[in-house]
Protein backbone atom coordinates (compact mmCIF):
# COMPACT_ATOMS: atom_id res chain seq x y z
CA UNK A 1 0.00 0.00 0.00
CA UNK A 2 2.89 2.36 0.76
CA UNK A 3 4.30 1.80 -2.73
CA UNK A 4 0.90 2.49 -4.28
CA UNK A 5 0.63 5.83 -2.47
CA UNK A 6 4.14 6.80 -3.58
CA UNK A 7 3.22 5.95 -7.15
CA UNK A 8 0.24 8.28 -6.84
CA UNK A 9 2.61 11.03 -5.77
CA UNK A 10 1.86 11.07 -2.04
CA UNK A 11 4.67 11.22 0.49
CA UNK A 12 4.50 9.48 3.90
CA UNK A 13 2.87 12.41 5.75
CA UNK A 14 0.27 12.91 3.03
CA UNK A 15 -0.50 9.20 3.09
CA UNK A 16 -0.88 9.18 6.89
CA UNK A 17 -3.24 12.19 6.86
CA UNK A 18 -5.33 10.67 4.09
CA UNK A 19 -5.59 7.29 5.85
CA UNK A 20 -6.54 8.98 9.14
CA UNK A 21 -9.40 10.81 7.42
CA UNK A 22 -10.55 7.88 5.30
CA UNK A 23 -10.74 5.62 8.37
CA UNK A 24 -12.75 8.15 10.37
CA UNK A 25 -14.86 9.43 7.51
CA UNK A 26 -15.00 12.84 9.21
CA UNK A 27 -12.38 14.15 11.60
CA UNK A 28 -10.90 17.43 12.86
CA UNK A 29 -7.41 18.56 11.97
CA UNK A 30 -6.50 18.51 15.68
CA UNK A 31 -7.49 14.85 15.93
CA UNK A 32 -5.53 13.97 12.79
CA UNK A 33 -2.48 15.71 14.29
CA UNK A 34 -2.82 13.64 17.47
CA UNK A 35 -3.24 10.37 15.61
CA UNK A 36 -0.42 10.91 13.14
CA UNK A 37 2.03 12.94 15.24
CA UNK A 38 2.16 15.52 12.45
CA UNK A 39 2.14 19.23 13.33
CA UNK A 40 -1.41 20.71 13.12
CA UNK A 41 -0.29 23.44 10.71
CA UNK A 42 1.29 20.83 8.48
CA UNK A 43 -1.91 18.77 8.59
CA UNK A 44 -3.84 21.77 7.24
CA UNK A 45 -1.28 22.28 4.49
CA UNK A 46 -1.43 18.62 3.50
CA UNK A 47 -5.23 18.64 3.60
CA UNK A 48 -5.28 21.59 1.19
CA UNK A 49 -3.12 19.64 -1.25
CA UNK A 50 -5.29 16.52 -0.92
CA UNK A 51 -8.35 18.68 -1.48
CA UNK A 52 -6.86 19.91 -4.77
CA UNK A 53 -6.19 16.30 -5.69
CA UNK A 54 -9.89 15.61 -5.14
CA UNK A 55 -9.60 13.01 -2.35
CA UNK A 56 -10.50 15.15 0.69
CA UNK A 57 -12.95 17.98 1.41
CA UNK A 58 -13.31 20.61 4.14
CA UNK A 59 -16.61 20.71 6.07
CA UNK A 60 -16.84 24.30 7.33
CA UNK A 61 -20.54 24.21 8.22
CA UNK A 62 -19.86 23.81 11.93
CA UNK A 63 -18.00 25.72 14.61
CA UNK A 64 -15.15 23.25 14.37
CA UNK A 65 -13.84 22.55 10.87
CA UNK A 66 -13.67 18.94 9.80
CA UNK A 67 -11.86 17.01 7.15
CA UNK A 68 -14.17 14.75 5.19
CA UNK A 69 -13.16 11.73 3.17
CA UNK A 70 -14.20 11.47 -0.43
CA UNK A 71 -14.99 7.88 -1.54
CA UNK A 72 -11.80 5.97 -2.40
CA UNK A 73 -13.04 5.57 -5.95
CA UNK A 74 -12.27 9.28 -6.37
CA UNK A 75 -8.56 8.45 -6.43
CA UNK A 76 -9.16 7.82 -10.12
CA UNK A 77 -9.94 11.53 -10.53
CA UNK A 78 -6.27 12.29 -9.90
CA UNK A 79 -5.42 10.63 -13.18
CA UNK A 80 -8.44 12.03 -14.98
CA UNK A 81 -7.33 15.56 -14.09
CA UNK A 82 -3.76 14.84 -15.16
CA UNK A 83 -4.99 13.33 -18.42
CA UNK A 84 -7.08 16.43 -19.10
CA UNK A 85 -4.13 18.74 -18.38
CA UNK A 86 -1.86 16.61 -20.57
CA UNK A 87 -4.38 16.64 -23.42
CA UNK A 88 -4.62 20.44 -23.18
CA UNK A 89 -0.83 20.79 -23.23
CA UNK A 90 -0.60 18.42 -26.19
CA UNK A 91 -3.09 20.51 -28.14
CA UNK A 92 -1.13 23.68 -27.35
CA UNK A 93 2.07 21.94 -28.48
CA UNK A 94 0.41 20.92 -31.77
CA UNK A 95 -0.73 24.48 -32.42
CA UNK A 96 2.68 25.88 -31.50
CA UNK A 97 4.42 23.38 -33.79
CA UNK A 98 2.23 24.55 -36.68
CA UNK A 99 3.12 28.18 -36.02
CA UNK A 100 6.85 27.43 -35.77
CA UNK A 101 6.72 25.29 -38.89
CA UNK A 102 5.26 28.16 -40.87
CA UNK A 103 8.13 30.34 -39.71
CA UNK A 104 10.85 27.89 -40.69
CA UNK A 105 9.33 27.43 -44.14
CA UNK A 106 9.35 31.16 -44.76
CA UNK A 107 12.20 31.88 -47.18
CA UNK A 108 12.95 35.10 -45.33
CA UNK A 109 13.48 33.38 -42.00
CA UNK A 110 14.98 30.17 -40.70
CA UNK A 111 15.88 28.68 -37.34
CA UNK A 112 19.68 28.13 -37.30
CA UNK A 113 21.23 25.02 -35.84
CA UNK A 114 24.61 25.69 -34.30
CA UNK A 115 27.36 23.24 -33.35
CA UNK A 116 30.57 23.95 -31.49
CA UNK A 117 33.41 21.44 -31.88
CA UNK A 118 36.50 21.52 -29.67
CA UNK A 119 40.01 20.64 -30.81
CA UNK A 120 40.01 17.09 -29.42
CA UNK A 121 37.05 16.20 -31.64
CA UNK A 122 37.77 18.50 -34.57
CA UNK A 123 39.60 16.20 -36.99
CA UNK A 124 37.17 13.33 -36.45
CA UNK A 125 34.27 15.74 -36.97
CA UNK A 126 35.72 17.01 -40.26
CA UNK A 127 35.78 13.49 -41.70
CA UNK A 128 32.36 12.58 -40.33
CA UNK A 129 30.54 15.71 -41.48
CA UNK A 130 32.15 16.12 -44.90
CA UNK A 131 29.55 14.01 -46.78
CA UNK A 132 26.78 16.19 -45.37
CA UNK A 133 28.54 19.40 -46.43
CA UNK A 134 29.29 17.81 -49.80
CA UNK A 135 25.62 16.94 -50.36
CA UNK A 136 24.46 20.40 -49.33
CA UNK A 137 26.97 21.99 -51.68
CA UNK A 138 25.87 19.81 -54.62
CA UNK A 139 22.26 20.88 -53.99
CA UNK A 140 23.36 24.51 -54.23
CA UNK A 141 26.02 25.75 -56.69
CA UNK A 142 28.60 23.03 -55.88
CA UNK A 143 31.15 25.66 -54.87
CA UNK A 144 32.92 26.21 -51.54
CA UNK A 145 33.17 29.97 -51.00
CA UNK A 146 34.97 31.94 -48.33
CA UNK A 147 38.46 32.24 -46.90
CA UNK A 148 40.93 29.58 -45.80
CA UNK A 149 43.74 30.38 -43.39
CA UNK A 150 47.04 28.64 -44.13
CA UNK A 151 47.25 27.48 -40.50
CA UNK A 152 44.21 25.28 -41.19
CA UNK A 153 45.75 23.99 -44.41
CA UNK A 154 48.95 23.12 -42.54
CA UNK A 155 47.17 21.35 -39.67
CA UNK A 156 44.60 19.49 -41.75
CA UNK A 157 46.32 18.99 -45.11
CA UNK A 158 45.64 15.25 -44.94
CA UNK A 159 41.88 15.88 -44.64
CA UNK A 160 41.95 18.36 -47.55
CA UNK A 161 43.66 15.83 -49.82
CA UNK A 162 41.26 13.11 -48.67
CA UNK A 163 38.35 15.31 -49.70
CA UNK A 164 39.76 15.86 -53.18
CA UNK A 165 40.11 12.12 -53.73
CA UNK A 166 36.39 11.59 -53.18
CA UNK A 167 34.17 11.39 -56.29
CA UNK A 168 33.17 15.08 -56.09
CA UNK A 169 31.96 15.54 -59.63
CA UNK A 170 31.92 19.21 -60.60
CA UNK A 171 33.00 20.45 -57.16
CA UNK A 172 34.87 23.76 -57.18
CA UNK A 173 36.65 25.60 -54.40
CA UNK A 174 36.86 29.35 -54.86
CA UNK A 175 38.50 30.71 -51.74
CA UNK A 176 40.55 33.67 -50.70
CA UNK A 177 43.70 32.89 -48.78
CA UNK A 178 46.72 34.55 -47.19
CA UNK A 179 50.00 34.20 -49.09
CA UNK A 180 51.57 30.84 -48.19
CA UNK A 181 53.56 28.24 -50.12
CA UNK A 182 51.38 25.34 -48.96
CA UNK A 183 48.29 26.99 -50.51
CA UNK A 184 50.06 27.42 -53.85
CA UNK A 185 51.22 23.81 -53.82
CA UNK A 186 47.74 22.37 -53.16
CA UNK A 187 46.22 24.60 -55.82
CA UNK A 188 48.69 23.21 -58.36
CA UNK A 189 47.80 19.65 -57.35
CA UNK A 190 44.01 20.02 -57.64
CA UNK A 191 42.58 21.85 -60.64
CA UNK A 192 39.21 22.46 -58.97
CA UNK A 193 40.86 24.45 -56.21
CA UNK A 194 40.82 28.10 -57.29
CA UNK A 195 42.29 30.62 -54.88
CA UNK A 196 42.93 34.34 -54.74
CA UNK A 197 45.05 36.30 -52.28
CA UNK A 198 43.60 38.99 -50.09
CA UNK A 199 45.09 42.49 -50.33
CA UNK A 200 48.02 42.91 -47.93
CA UNK A 201 46.24 45.47 -45.76
CA UNK A 202 43.42 43.02 -44.91
CA UNK A 203 44.12 40.93 -41.82
CA UNK A 204 42.06 37.72 -41.73
CA UNK A 205 43.23 34.65 -39.87
CA UNK A 206 40.22 32.40 -39.32
CA UNK A 207 38.91 29.98 -41.91
CA UNK A 208 35.39 30.74 -43.11
CA UNK A 209 33.56 28.49 -45.57
CA UNK A 210 30.12 28.84 -47.09
CA UNK A 211 29.03 25.38 -48.22
CA UNK A 212 25.46 24.97 -49.43
CA UNK A 213 23.25 25.76 -46.44
CA UNK A 214 26.17 25.76 -44.00
CA UNK A 215 28.41 28.48 -42.63
CA UNK A 216 31.58 26.98 -41.11
CA UNK A 217 34.19 28.89 -39.10
CA UNK A 218 37.43 27.23 -37.98
CA UNK A 219 40.03 28.86 -35.74
CA UNK A 220 43.44 27.19 -36.01
CA UNK A 221 45.77 30.16 -35.65
CA UNK A 222 46.07 29.63 -31.88
CA UNK A 223 45.31 26.89 -29.35
CA UNK A 224 42.86 25.46 -28.69
CA UNK A 225 41.49 24.99 -32.19
CA UNK A 226 37.72 24.98 -32.57
CA UNK A 227 34.99 24.88 -35.20
CA UNK A 228 31.59 26.54 -35.27
CA UNK A 229 29.03 25.21 -37.74
CA UNK A 230 25.81 27.11 -38.46
CA UNK A 231 23.10 25.45 -40.52
CA UNK A 232 21.04 28.38 -41.75
CA UNK A 233 19.97 28.55 -45.43
CA UNK A 234 19.24 32.28 -45.28
CA UNK A 235 22.52 33.30 -43.63
CA UNK A 236 24.49 30.95 -45.91
CA UNK A 237 22.82 32.36 -49.03
CA UNK A 238 23.62 35.94 -48.01
CA UNK A 239 27.25 35.14 -47.22
CA UNK A 240 27.61 33.17 -50.45
CA UNK A 241 26.37 36.13 -52.50
CA UNK A 242 28.81 38.39 -50.65
CA UNK A 243 31.83 36.21 -51.40
CA UNK A 244 30.72 35.61 -54.99
CA UNK A 245 30.67 39.38 -55.42
CA UNK A 246 34.09 39.79 -53.81
CA UNK A 247 35.49 36.99 -55.97
CA UNK A 248 34.21 38.70 -59.11
CA UNK A 249 35.75 42.03 -58.05
CA UNK A 250 39.12 40.59 -57.03
CA UNK A 251 41.95 41.11 -59.57
CA UNK A 252 42.46 38.08 -61.78
CA UNK A 253 46.20 38.48 -61.34
CA UNK A 254 45.86 37.35 -57.72
CA UNK A 255 44.40 34.03 -58.82
CA UNK A 256 46.81 31.09 -58.64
Amino acid sequence: MEELFRTLGMNDNERDVYLSVIKAGKISANQVAKETGINRTTVYSIAKKLEKMGVLAFDLGQKVGYLVAIPPENLVTIFEKEEKKLAEKKQVAIELAKELSSLTHDKRYSVPRIRFVEEDDLEEYLYAVYPRWEESSSNSDNVWWGFEDDSFTTCYEKWIKWGWHRPNEGLRVELFFNEAQIEKQLTKEYSGRKMKTLPNHISFDSTLWIVGEYLIMVQTRSRPHYLVEIHDPVLARNQRELFKGLWALAPELSCI
